[in-house]
């Protein structure tokens, strides 16, 4: 029998896209603010859908802010202007948790778009509380090369927005002053690299990093999907045999750099090819972390280090003037820990996940454990032996967030849609 007992108004706005279209902003900001005031981030079925009907006051006009303070940022005298601007830090907020970009159990978007909307946000605060701006390393003041009196408007605009653009994908902070951390290193693979060769290296980086990138991913995804333990709604994790269990976690060391690595790629053509920007300010993100001999080369050199400066400086610095380099360590693992936490906030499951905090904090004690093996022997851990350690212990640490994870439906979408797989299309043919 259908009830009648009415919904409350922030879950019937929620399921509601017309309504969405028609109501006033002061609706979208009263249901803002319960979302923000009764919690973090609100269940899925709570959130505010973004539409077509919609996405011109609830997304666009956040965007264009923040790309103008990157400009700011960018330009010297700007501070005020930008002090100003720092409201814009919890709009980017609630653009990421109170807005519904895609239904729950799409994780496969939901955590890049997450991820993104705190890295934004956390990159606003930084713009507009920074006293000097952004500057690269070869300039003296920001925008050095841009401050132009005599240029026209036009000239002015698209060097402006130039610069924008040119900040925002510059994650890493490769020749930035925001990306001369202590302890960056790069993978040995990076030698291999042809940086000196503009025409070779686009080449090789839409051959090799993106187009064979894709179809590992594709690979992978393919092969998730056929797991009938995986594909069913939800999803069964400990239904799986164990070699199933343990095979799956590995896939993750494969198709995590692969994924990653391929828009990282896309932005690194994009910034090479149309902005001019130099091959040598575009290190690979990954190495082999398969290969790593020890978790020390693994998480210092083999893994990405987007998000290394935010860990350090949130809590891995701060526990490091209390406890020495294993707090440092500690640290910046709990930092990641709650950052891969608010992965899942992000697909609408509030709350704190201890299985997921679990795997980064042992990471950092298994760090320690190779620098007490290091002290006590005189010898690094490394080698054949360093390599099964490290495959060891990850797929045994892995096990508690694995099964969080793909029973939250992780695996349930592919961020390959099936009509651009290369694989569905060649099995279908094969079975045709």
């Amino acid at each position: 029998m259908e009830s009648n007992i009415p919904l409350p108004p922030q879950r019937l706005y929620a399921n509601s896209t017309m309504a969405t279209a028609s109501l006033p902003m002061s609706h979208f900001l009263s249901n803002l603010k319960i979302s923000t005031v009764n919690q973090l981030a609100s269940y899925m079925q709570d959130r505010i859908p973004l539409t077509r009907y919609n996405v011109g006051w609830i997304f666009i006009p956040p965007m264009l802010l923040y790309l103008y303070l990157c400009y700011l940022v960018r330009r010297p005298g700007t501070r005020n202007v930008r002090l100003a601007l720092l409201p814009i830090v919890p709009w980017l907020l609630a653009l990421t948790f109170v807005v519904q970009w895609l239904p729950k159990r799409t994780m496969a978007w939901n955590v890049p778009i997450t991820t993104t909307g705190v890295l934004f946000a956390i990159r606003a605060a930084e713009y507009c509380l920074s006293p000097t701006g952004r500057r690269k390393l070869t300039e003296r003041i920001p925008g050095e090369a841009h401050l132009n009196p005599k240029g026209s408007v036009a000239q002015a605009l698209i060097w402006g927005v130039s610069d924008a653009i040119e900040l925002i994908i510059s994650q890493r902070g490769i020749g930035w002053d925001f990306g001369t951390g202590e302890g960056l290193r790069l993978p040995p693979m990076q030698a291999r690299r042809p940086i000196n060769d503009r025409a070779r290296w686009l080449l090789v980086t839409v051959l090799r990093d993106i187009m064979v990138n894709y179809l590992v991913v594709d690979v992978i995804n393919t092969w998730w999907r056929t797991l009938p333990e995986i594909s069913k709604t939800p999803a069964d994790f400990r239904s799986l045999s164990i070699p199933l269990q343990l095979a799956i976690p590995g896939t993750f060391m494969i198709i995590i750099p692969t994924y990653m690595s391929m828009w990282y790629e896309v932005a690194a053509v994009f910034h090479v090819a149309i902005l001019g920007g130099a091959p040598s300010t575009w290190p690979v993100l990954f190495g082999e972390p398969w290969k790593a001999g020890s978790l020390h080369d693994l998480w210092a050199l083999e893994w990405h280090q987007l998000s290394r400066r935010t860990f350090l400086s949130t809590v891995g610095y701060p526990m490091r003037a209390l406890f020495g380099t294993p707090g440092m360590m500690l640290g910046a693992f709990i930092s990641s820990g709650l950052y891969h936490n608010l992965m899942l906030v992000g697909d609408g499951l509030p709350g704190f996940n201890l299985p997921t905090m679990f795997f980064f904090v042992v990471q950092a004690l298994g760090l320690i454990v190779e620098r007490i093996f290091r002290q006590m022997t005189g010898r690094k851990v490394g080698g054949m032996w360093g390599n099964a350690w490290v495959i060891a212990f990850l797929l045994i640490t892995v096990q508690p967030m694995a099964e969080v994870w793909i029973n939250r439906g992780y695996l349930e979408t592919s961020p390959i849609r099936p009509e651009f797989s290369v694989t569905e299309v060649i099995t279908r043919w094969w079975n045709y």
